[in-house]
């Protein structure tokens, strides 16, 4: 299996990321009479111009292999193939841009532009699937606007656009289309895919897309981008990755872990990418909102719409844009998002009861959501899709069908919690760019007072992983677990995560997907730690102030699972301990049943007072929402393994920042291990109700 590692360049006019090999050792190539990719694309005269680019393309700077070589032999390789013609209309793109004099290879007035603008027509056209062993025909490609979960050699996300008017005709990031007749060719080392044009994926940042909109009236988001740019954000929406970060990695300061456990060597990740997500209104709202010519429209315009409308009682307004606390700055903040999202892992959909997550256009069932902590003042920002709402939404508060014997679907939906929907089909206008997504909404979105109720109404349960942004921006969220394994420095100047601090360099810190893995996992993945760990995580904030519980989602299935204590609190340096240690070992399934766990029966006040016994041990069985298996039936509340331990109970502020704190107490520490598979906050006011009782989902 093929190692990459991969590095930026900054060449002329581009910059690229491109992959670094290890010189391949052809001999090794297959003999069969079959064709390779290489040796269809020499056969057909059509690919000659670009059969003379991957022959004259290294992988990287730092290998004599071309990728003319790397397609003759082993691998898993979608190959978009470009024609002469396409290549072609490329350069006379670049000529009419100005980059080049003329439509001409001899026009480049330097080597080192003519070698960035070959490679970005070579490494985005090859998606390397060697890692995960996947390739793509046509009928296997993303839905609209979603991205292939597979970079291409140049690192990059590319995604497909289809067109209702002729639902057979695609194209490869909106503008590169793929034949109707040449497509899906088989070779002994993946699939060829012909396109008419060369893919060239935007380089731009979220930065630099919203100044050049703020002056690009026909761009449709002028008004947003001049108002983010009043609250002096545009620097910071610049950031693509952690400069620092690729230069230790490069120096070799992120060695793989041995995981004597299993006998499996984790890598640490390749990059720290910085991403950001923008659900930005667009022009034609703010003129028909406010009677304007998007030209016309001011940022005073906008601040006496925002004091008409109330959303932010509390906020200040003057003309400090930059402070969180002023008006103009709290509406543009909290449509900012510092991961960045795409259209697929909107609704992270994989083992919600009732979906099948293999079957290729599996409906939405019981309802998804994710709970993001938005840009500026700490707020919650909620995305949501279920299968009434057909399509996701943001800050949607529908009533539920969550009896015991229910189906969890919408029930029903007033006017006020409609939320607002995300457009994702060939119509939305999204536009995707190096380091973030821009969604188009066409209605306002804000923290008011209804939203922070309905959220302050709500059991608010969180992934381990959605807590940290760098998860999404990484590609290491639902990802097949051939893919899916890291681990984390514990060294305190290479630390990976904002919102997480390893405090001892004895901590071994890992991602681990448990997708295709048919672990009873919410979403899959899990936080895991060895060694003598100390953790401690940034909580996101609580919607109100009021009391909540925070319980921890955990399975017992690992007899490594080890004892931790729980510290909490608003001092990171200062946290208290949260009752006795957890014991992760400890569910329905241990001897003895300490816990009183019991399978459900068919008398449901038998069930309620089987559940109150737990929650007087300080234990909840799991939800009834998560299955282990895709499309399976067993849920983890019939699981005696897979339970939830509450862990806090305690008033809390949405003014104030708080942290927990998981540390080891036992001696035995290089076998035991932190597991964290989610987090919820359940209010007072659902825990304790003595009219509605919380519901088992």
């Amino acid at each position: 299996m093929l190692q990459r590692k991969w590095i930026w360049l900054c060449l002329g006019v581009v910059t690229l990321l491109t992959a670094c090999h290890e010189d391949i050792d052809t001999s090794a190539r297959y003999v069969f009479t079959e064709r390779t990719i290489a040796s269809y694309l020499d056969d057909h005269a059509q690919f000659s111009e670009y059969v003379r680019l991957l022959k004259e393309q290294p992988v990287s700077d730092v290998s004599k292999t071309t990728v003319y070589q790397l397609m003759t032999a082993y691998g898993y390789y979608t190959c978009f193939a470009p024609t002469n013609d396409a290549i072609q209309m490329y350069l006379d793109s670049l000529a009419i841009k100005g980059i080049i004099p003329e439509a001409s290879w001899d026009a480049f007035p330097s080597e080192r532009a003519k070698d960035s603008v070959r490679a970005v027509i070579v490494l985005n056209s090859i998606l390397d699937g060697t890692k995960q062993e996947r390739t793509y025909i046509s009928a296997e490609f993303p839905k609209t606007n979603e991205e292939f979960a597979i970079n291409t050699m140049a690192d990059r996300k590319i995604s497909v656009t289809y067109y209702k008017q002729d639902l057979d005709s695609m194209s490869i990031d909106g503008i590169c289309p793929v034949s109707k007749t040449n497509r899906d060719i088989e070779a002994i080392n993946g699939y060829i895919h012909q396109l008419g044009y060369v893919i060239n994926p935007s380089n731009e940042t979220l930065g630099s897309t919203l100044h050049k909109y703020a002056f690009d009236y026909e761009s449709g988001l002028s008004v947003m981008a001049n108002l983010i740019e009043t609250c002096g954000l545009i620097d910071t929406l610049t950031k693509v990755r952690d400069e620092r970060y690729e230069v230790l990695y490069k120096t070799g300061a992120f060695p793989s872990f041995k995981w004597q456990l299993r006998g499996w060597e984790i890598p640490a990740p390749e990059h720290r990418k910085y991403g950001f997500t923008l659900f930005a209104e667009t022009d034609d709202f703010w003129e028909a909102e406010l009677g304007k010519d998007r030209r016309d429209i001011t940022k005073e315009d906008v601040i006496a719409w925002l004091e008409n409308k109330n959303f932010y009682p509390d906020a200040v307004n003057d003309d400090d844009y930059r402070n969180e606390n002023n008006l103009l700055n709290q509406f543009v903040t909290y449509h900012l998002l510092p991961q960045r999202i795409p259209v697929d892992k909107l609704a992270l959909h994989y083992n919600e009861k009732g979906y099948n997550y293999k079957l290729r256009n599996a409906a939405p069932t019981v309802p998804v959501w994710a709970h993001y902590v938005t840009f500026g003042k700490r707020r919650l920002l909620r995305i949501w899709e279920s299968a009434e709402s057909q399509g996701p939404y943001l800050n949607r508060f529908p009533k539920l069908n969550k009896g015991r014997r229910e189906d969890y679907h919408e029930s029903e939906c007033a006017e006020e919690n409609l939320g607002v929907e995300i457009r994702t089909d060939e119509t939305s206008g999204i536009v995707k760019l190096i380091n973030a997504i821009i969604y188009p909404i066409h209605e306002p979105i804000a923290y008011t007072e209804n939203v922070r109720n309905q959220l302050a109404k709500q059991r608010l349960r969180y992934d381990a992983w959605e807590l940290q942004p760098e998860a999404m921006n990484n590609d290491m969220r639902l990802v097949s677990q051939t893919d899916a394994i890291w681990y984390f420095s514990s060294d305190p100047d290479k630390q990976y995560f904002e919102n997480a601090t390893v405090n001892s360099k004895q901590t071994h810190f890992m991602l681990l997907s448990g997708r295709d893995q048919s672990w009873p996992n919410y979403q899959g993945d899990e936080l895991l730690a060895e060694g003598v760990y100390d953790i401690t995580i940034t909580l996101p904030p609580v919607p109100k102030f009021g009391v909540y519980e925070i319980r921890m989602g955990v399975s017992t299935y690992s007899g490594t699972r080890g004892i931790c204590q729980v510290y909490w609190g608003p001092r990171k340096d200062q946290l208290v301990a949260q009752g006795i240690p957890v014991n992760m070992q400890l569910g329905g399934n241990s001897q003895g049943n300490m816990l009183g766990w019991e399978v459900d029966t068919d008398d449901d006040d038998y069930n309620a007072e089987v559940d109150k016994k737990m929650r007087n041990n300080g234990f909840l069985k799991g939800p009834e929402y998560i299955v282990a298996s895709a499309g399976g039936r067993e849920t983890n509340r019939m699981n005696a393994g897979a339970t939830r331990r509450i862990v806090v109970r305690e008033s809390m502020s949405p003014d104030v920042q708080y942290y927990m704190r998981f540390k080891t107490v036992q001696p035995d520490y290089t076998t035991k291990q932190l597991f964290v598979d989610y987090l919820e906050w359940c209010p007072k006011e659902v825990y304790d109700n003595p009219e509605t009782p919380e519901d088992i989902w």
